[in-house]
């Protein structure tokens, strides 16, 4: 913005001491030197203002996008348990339909015609095993 060297400021100090003299320089110096502090800390408190407005535009809009995540998440979970609500339900029906009873009814077999219904079972006989070879 301005390019104002080393010579320049010394031409203004020298200037500013034969204008005000010796004895106002220094307060005039001190005044300076508040405001210009008090300015670079007004312009730290707007800049740091600024980045925190920033900060939470980006983090409004963070959280929108987490929300919108979110809302589909549950849009496809409560579809998801839809569908499952609905096999539960056909699963249910089928089971609450009452089954067509067959014509004829069991018949009781007595324990003693069922064990005699079943083949007997001959036991196995065994191989005896081979003599060892002669030499």
């Amino acid at each position: 913005m301005f390019d104002v060297g080393f010579s320049e400021l010394i031409l203004i100090g020298v200037v500013a001491l034969l204008v005000l003299g010796p004895e106002r320089l220094p307060k005039l110096a001190r005044d300076v030197g508040r405001w210009v502090g008090r300015a670079r800390r007004y312009m730290n408190h707007v800049r740091e203002e600024i980045d925190r407005e920033v900060e939470l535009s980006e983090l409004r809009r963070l959280r929108d996008e987490i929300e919108a995540k979110a809302r589909e998440a549950v849009g496809e979970v409560d579809s998801a348990a839809g569908g499952v609500e609905e096999a539960v339900r056909s699963t249910l029906d089928d089971v609450a339909q009452p089954r067509p009873q067959p014509e004829q009814q069991p018949q009781i077999v007595a324990p003693s015609a069922v064990a005699s219904a079943q083949p007997e079972r001959k036991p196995r006989a065994r191989k005896k095993p081979a003599p060892p070879p002669q030499p």
